[in-house]
């Protein structure tokens, strides 16, 4: 059985997503017109997203398959 994700807000900038043992973090880096939200599992870069929703996306499927 899966636990529920939780999302904790660490701050206005990064935010973590933890299932069971497992947590991603999703923190937004600013760089210009290039800024976006990117998503870790561990010190492991997964994706860059221009949109937070994008990245929840991202994050909810690292978390399932981490």
């Amino acid at each position: 059985m899966t636990e529920k994700p939780v999302w904790t807000q660490e701050n206005t900038l990064h935010y973590t997503l933890r299932t069971g043992a497992r947590r991603v973090d999703l923190r937004y880096e600013p760089a210009g017109f290039q800024s976006g939200w990117a998503v870790y599992v561990g010190s492991h870069l997964v994706d860059r997203c221009a949109e937070f929703m994008q990245a929840r996306g991202v994050a909810l499927q690292a978390a399932q398959t981490a």
